[in-house]
């Protein structure tokens, strides 16, 4: 059993007796966190969208390292147009065909009302081969087996055939969810030129309404009545089997029907970008606390939003907005609304329910200024955000940060429920400190020796030691400190 207490160390000059001390911690068991992300999508927010994307990449793989239990699920700031309203996005994606002039020659869109689910294929009914009639569920087969680089076969369609006078190429099938492989490999679509020339796609891309933007490479060339097959991976060996014609790995994604995201979501930190890349088609009159109280309320929460929030998790929001809150209720009233969706003790605990935002932060010194001004443009003071924040012991960042990733891990860290500061019950000679790791109490059981300095460091004034963001002991691990008492304390 790993030793805790003081042992005398042998005799020193002028008679004193110098002590060794042995502390003994044990890292926190990790938390269970539901987080739900309220992201502004109004017509000032496309760069923000994009930095809290690509920051939140961080944030995701520190949950997924530290293996908490968490799931994340994205509203928006819009509550007048219904398909958002508190209504967790997800399921929803879209393949744009642009020319090199950044025209939409062909798109197809799907919600969550597609049948989107492993191994589903949509293959458009040849009798629809013209780029007006894409939108509409009811072309597409849906259970017929995958024909990449091969012409459609027919499922009943009554359409008048191919038709190009709106354009040559068109989006004729299409795997979102793969089965048997992950996503980051699995996912295809395949194009099909209806002319009867070949077309040189040079300078053509594949876009969405979010951050997902592949360009053809100089020469792609798709011929006359043939096809061309896209997809993550072209080596067949790990994609399933899919003969791809062009790569276009992380650089388009396709979305399955993932309300939120879990531990067990294929490739999180691409379906989570997508998420977060709302667009700016929202409401100008944002209502971030509305939305949030919305989402985890009746009655959404049992029915559109059902199973994202969970009875045994935390719940933790975290708003992005450069507006003010213009939800129609006092903030005190969404905060008892919050907290008493996670009971009684959460007025007590802010771990159970605490809101954090990415909003203008800092007073304006005269009024109708703003609170602070980037290169993306001005933010406005968001007192209702910031009191809700300070209500609730939550975190603080700027809207106009160059940089989320501070606030992002600093946050996954609080989410996560591991501590990073153990403090020493004496204090010790800095050059006898001896830190070691364990799996349990029995000294069988030793993982590794620690170096000051490069694995943890010292505070000398909390008289602790410290663990970087790098360094944290994984959840439930021993930490073992000895070291001899510094004389005179």
């Amino acid at each position: 059993m790993l030793a805790v207490g003081s042992t005398l160390t042998g005799c020193v000059e002028q008679g004193f007796t110098q002590l060794s001390k042995a502390d003994l911690f044990q890292q926190v068991r990790l938390q269970t966190v539901d987080v739900l992300l309220v992201v502004d999508n109004s017509c000032s927010m496309v760069e923000e969208q994009n930095k809290l994307a690509t920051n939140f990449d961080s944030f995701i793989q520190f949950f997924t390292d530290a293996n908490v239990d968490w799931q994340i699920g994205v509203v928006t700031t819009d509550m007048y147009q219904e398909q958002f309203s508190g209504r967790l996005i997800g399921g929803d994606d879209e393949i744009i065909l642009v020319d090199a002039d950044g025209r939409a020659e062909d798109e197809v869109a799907w919600d969550k009302s597609w049948p989107v689910g492993p191994g589903v294929v949509f293959s458009l009914d040849p009798t629809y081969f013209t780029v007006t009639s894409n939108d509409n569920m009811n072309h597409w087969c849906m259970d017929v087996a995958a024909s990449p680089g091969v012409v459609n076969t027919g499922c009943g369609g009554t359409g008048t055939g191919a038709d190009d006078r709106y354009g040559s190429v068109l989006i004729s099938e299409f795997v979102p969810d793969p089965e048997g492989v992950d996503d980051n490999l699995g996912e295809w679509l395949e194009l099909t030129n209806i002319s009867d020339a070949d077309v040189d796609l040079t300078g053509w891309g594949l876009v969405d309404a979010g951050r997902n933007a592949y360009s053809f490479p100089s020469g792609a060339m798709i011929a006359a009545g043939g096809t061309l097959v896209l997809g993550r991976s072209a080596d067949s060996a790990v994609n399933g089997g899919i003969p791809v014609d062009l790569a276009f790995d992380d650089l388009f994604t396709l979305n399955n029907h993932d309300l939120f995201l879990t531990p067990e979501t294929d490739d999180p930190a691409a379906v989570f970008s997508e998420m977060v890349a709302q667009g700016i088609t929202g409401s100008g009159t944002e209502m971030g606390l509305q939305a949030a109280y919305s989402a985890v309320t009746e009655p959404l929460v049992s029915t559109e939003n059902a199973g994202f929030l969970r009875e045994d998790a935390n719940l933790s929001v975290l708003i992005v907005s450069d507006e003010q809150d213009a939800s129609p209720l006092t903030v005190d009233d969404y905060l008892n609304g919050l907290v008493a969706v996670k009971g009684e003790e959460a007025f007590r605990d802010h771990s159970k329910m605490n809101i954090s935002a990415v909003v203008g932060d800092t007073p304006p010194e005269f009024e109708g200024q703003p609170s602070c001004s980037s290169r993306n443009g001005d933010a406005k003071y968001g007192s209702r955000y910031v009191y809700a924040v300070a209500a609730t012991n939550g975190l603080m960042d700027s809207i106009c940060a160059a940089d989320f990733s501070p606030l992002v891990q600093e946050l996954g860290l609080t989410l996560s429920g591991l501590q990073v500061d153990f403090a020493l019950s004496r204090v010790p000679e800095l050059d006898t400190l001896a830190v070691s790791l364990y799996a349990d109490e029995t000294d069988e059981s030793k993982i590794g020796e620690l170096t000051l300095d490069a694995d943890y460091s010292y505070i000398e004034e909390t008289n602790s030691i410290h663990f970087e963001y790098d360094q944290i002991p994984d959840s439930q691990t021993y930490i073992s400190v000895e070291y001899t008492i510094r004389s005179g304390t």
